[in-house]
């Protein structure tokens, strides 16, 4: 495919819910345009799109992939992005990198929360949208119904087409941007077309005006109207079709060339001054790393989105991110699971290059002299973590070098060692991530894990003062003696305080050098809490008499006194468990409220509140993290997937009794268990 140069460059996504059919619309749009001789099938594996075992496998899209191509004399840069909440994380940096979107919605059912998911998404990245209500081959599609879900998730949704039937009782559409057809339009059509103006004049006080004094805009009006309105995200366009038949196909083919803006017209991309990156193909080198790829046989590809300059064969780069220089070999092309060579790529094209060693996922590309970097992209956080370790012993070192391979492709996986537990926590957005990035790890690198539940880092504190507790190390038979006694009070803190050591001796009763012992030995001792062996949190340690030998007292009798005294203190101040505590946001379909609010309550959660969002509810709540180490599943089996939700820490506190008892019992178990 050629560079057109930007005004004759469309780039944009397609979004939304899981199973909306984004895929099949992509093979479709491919078809139209004559990129592929016919149309792939994601229920029978075929789609160039979905091309990874693991897709074709699940019969599902799990990682975004672009195709380039070409209609008329327009470049076309399309990328299908998955909607299954687990791997909406992927399609949400897309979005970032694109100048539009393609919206798919289910004519049956409606906007989903996978559909509200990304429509924010585009929100937050200011880009224009055109829905596209599928299904439309189906008995029970509802395209009034689903327009007004379009509405209600805060679209600002208006058809640009009209859904009929034709004399031989198969649906038509009928397109309501021209001047209406008086002899061939109904009531019903000509009222739609009647909306769409009124909605297009709204949007602008000259049309306004002509609006009021003729009743009607002409077509050139209403088409140079609709353009501006969608450029602005004032409205969205809704059309209709049925992507696995090809219906409806060839005139959003067209709306994309007429509607969606080129990377002249789309708000600038700016600087990490803030400034805007003019889109010259001229101008100075600034690209994208949207997404990177791993290859078992041939490498690392990164996929670029170009904002200014132009992509060059063997061009020399800066990497602003890394401040490191690259390389590029030969410039690739975007189809699906194939890379063809390509050439030189202007403003918003998407390309691909081989074997760049210190670029990821994220990171702006320039150059050295007189560049200009792009800001960081927003990354979502993962919800859900599993311990992960190596099946089999010695395979430690491949296994987490193979998984900073598949983290560096998916930014929103996590990997990192809990230095609360010691465990290694493989973090995703759900369930069905980590299990395919596991079964990747397989397919790519042939090494195996094992998953668990994580520990909860639960700690422990006292509850009263333990006062004047003595700690005593005495050893004086025979040859060097061991001496050392120290008097410690302890006393609780506020929570978060973790722990506080005092040195309150006078006249000497502890040599001022052996002091720091004693509080080495109570922080050695903290490690391990009496109840359970969790570490100890939130205590002030007065450190205020003692007693020492000239010859016999040294550091590490003092520092075995103070863990003595502070084990001893520990236990007569009346020890208790605490848990950490998450801020959790669940966002639940209305008719689903009731039933997700029941479980909170099972998993002793207080709501703060719940907030209106379209056809959503946004449920505030605070919630013990041990009830929602699988709550990801729970959440999905609510809501038949329609929910989502996402957490961080928020503070810790007491475990109540029934609960700490079971806690502690565990720990003792397990503890006698490894021996």
């Amino acid at each position: 495919m050629m560079d057109q140069g930007p005004a004759r460059t469309r780039c944009f996504a397609l979004i939304g819910h899981a199973g909306d059919g984004k895929t099949s619309l992509a093979e479709s749009l491919l078809h139209e345009a004559g990129a592929i001789s016919k149309p792939g099938s994601v229920d029978s594996g075929t789609s160039c799109l979905d091309a990874t075992p693991e897709e074709r496998e699940r019969r599902h899209t799990l990682t975004s992939s672009a195709y380039s191509f070409s209609h008329g004399d327009i470049a076309i840069h399309l990328v299908d992005t998955p909607g299954d909440p687990n791997f909406q994380g992927d399609s949400q940096i897309v979005v970032q990198t694109v100048d539009g979107a393609i919206l798919v919605v289910d004519g049956i059912h409606g906007a989903k929360v996978g559909t509200e998911t990304m429509w924010r998404a585009t929100e937050r990245a200011g880009i224009p949208v055109i829905a596209f209500v599928n299904h439309l081959d189906h008995e029970r599609v509802d395209p009034e119904a689903a327009t007004a879900s379009l509405r209600a998730i805060g679209a600002n949704a208006v058809p640009i087409q009209a859904v009929v039937s034709g004399p031989d009782g198969k649906t038509a559409l009928v397109d309501l941007t021209g001047n209406p057809d008086t002899d061939a339009w109904d009531d019903a059509t000509r009222a739609l077309h009647d909306n769409l103006v009124e909605a297009i004049a709204e949007t602008d006080d000259d049309l306004l005006e002509r609006y009021l004094e003729d009743g009607e805009l002409d077509a050139a009006a209403i088409a140079q109207g609709l353009v501006a309105a969608v450029h602005s995200r004032v409205l969205v366009p809704v059309l209709f079709g049925a992507a696995t038949e090809g219906s409806g196909t060839a005139a959003l083919l067209d709306a994309i060339e007429r509607l969606l803006p080129s990377p002249l017209d789309r708000p600038a991309f700016v600087d990490t001054a803030g400034e805007p990156i003019a889109p010259d193909p001229e101008g100075p080198f600034a690209a994208r790393v949207f997404k990177t790829v791993i290859d078992r046989y041939a490498g690392k590809l990164s996929l670029l989105r170009v904002v200014s300059g132009t992509a060059e064969e063997n061009a020399s780069v800066y990497n602003a991110t890394t401040e490191t220089r690259e390389r590029f070999g030969k410039l690739l092309g975007l189809a699906g699971a194939e890379h063809p060579e390509a050439g030189p790529g202007g403003p918003g094209a998407l390309v691909a290059v081989a074997k760049l060693k210190d670029t990821h996922t994220g990171d702006a590309l320039t150059v050295e002299k007189d560049g200009v970097a792009l800001p960081p992209m927003a990354v979502p956080h993962g919800v859900l973590s599993y311990a992960i370790s190596a099946h089999e012993k010695g395979d430690e070192d491949k296994v987490f070098a193979s998984l900073a391979k598949l983290v560096e492709e998916d930014p929103v996986l996590q990997l990192g060692r809990d230095p609360a537990t010691g465990e290694f926590l493989l973090t995703g957005m759900g369930e069905l991530h980590i299990r395919v990035t596991v079964a990747r790890l397989k397919r790519l690198y042939d090494v195996a894990v094992d998953l668990k539940t994580p520990k909860v880092p639960y700690r422990e504190t006292l509850t009263r003062p333990a006062e004047r507790v003595e700690g005593k190390l005495k050893k004086q038979s025979g040859g060097k003696g061991m001496y050392g006694v120290c008097v410690l009070t302890l006393e609780p803190l506020p929570r978060g305080s973790g722990i506080v050591f005092s040195d309150e001796i006078v006249g000497g009763a502890i040599p001022r050098n052996l002091i720091p012992a004693v509080e080495k030995g109570c922080r050695e001792a903290a490690e391990a809490g009496p109840l359970a062996g969790y570490p100890v949190v939130d205590v002030k340690i007065r450190c205020i008499d003692g007693k020492h030998h000239s010859v016999d007292s040294n550091e590490m009798a003092f520092k075995l006194a103070g863990s003595f005294g502070f084990k001893e203190a520990m236990t007569q101040g009346k020890p208790t468990l605490l848990e950490p505590v998450m801020n959790a946001e669940i966002t639940v379909p209305d008719d689903h409220l009731g039933d997700v609010m029941g479980d909170l309550s099972g998993r002793r959660g207080r709501v703060q509140g719940t907030e209106a969002r379209g056809s959503s509810q946004i449920i505030k709540t605070e919630v013990p993290m041990a009830e929602m180490l699988e709550y990801a599943s729970a959440l999905t089996s609510l809501t038949g997937g329609k929910g989502a939700f996402h957490m961080e820490f928020s503070h810790y506190e007491e475990v109540p009794a029934q609960a700490r008892d079971q806690i502690i019992a565990d720990a003792r178990a397990a503890s006698a268990e490894s021996g």
